[in-house]
């Protein structure tokens, strides 16, 4: 469910997202990484804790004029700190992501109503079969959210 959200918060700003989870209980040793829907999933691995992938994310991948990391964890919050990387807490987040989540439910129920009262067919049958399918699953859980 927070890939997804992740997901549909990313086609939503356009932001590249990456998302770390702490393996160090697993039987991968190294992290390794994968790519959901232009979201980056990284495990850890057992030779490291997610903390310290966040540390190396944060420090030295380029070409970003802000990066925002988002932990609790106060430890972190103060080893990240430098210049263009921001910090929200979980809380923060959560907030922002349930705001954006209304926002979309809001300008689908809109278009819904638009399409419906000018007698157009639904948007779903102008889409391309992707475009459909990503659409659709948007949809499916904000419905399923209310």
């Amino acid at each position: 469910m927070l890939i997804q959200d992740l997901i549909d918060y990313k086609h939503s700003y356009n932001f590249d997202i990456v998302v770390v989870f702490d393996s160090n209980k697993s039987l991968e040793k190294h992290s390794h990484s994968l790519k959901i829907q232009g979201v980056e999933v990284i495990f850890s691995g057992k030779s490291k804790n997610a903390d310290s992938v966040i540390e190396e994310i944060a420090h030295l991948r380029e070409g970003y004029d802000r990066k925002f990391i988002v932990t609790s964890d106060n430890i972190q919050q103060t080893v990240i700190f430098k210049e263009n990387i921001y910090r929200k807490s979980v809380r923060e987040f959560c907030i922002e992501l349930n705001k954006q989540k209304k926002e979309a439910k809001n300008i689908l129920n809109n278009i819904k109503k638009s399409q419906n009262a000018a007698g157009f067919s639904s948007v779903e049958k102008k889409l391309s079969r992707k475009s459909k399918e990503e659409f659709l699953k948007i949809k499916q859980r904000l419905e399923k959210n209310t």
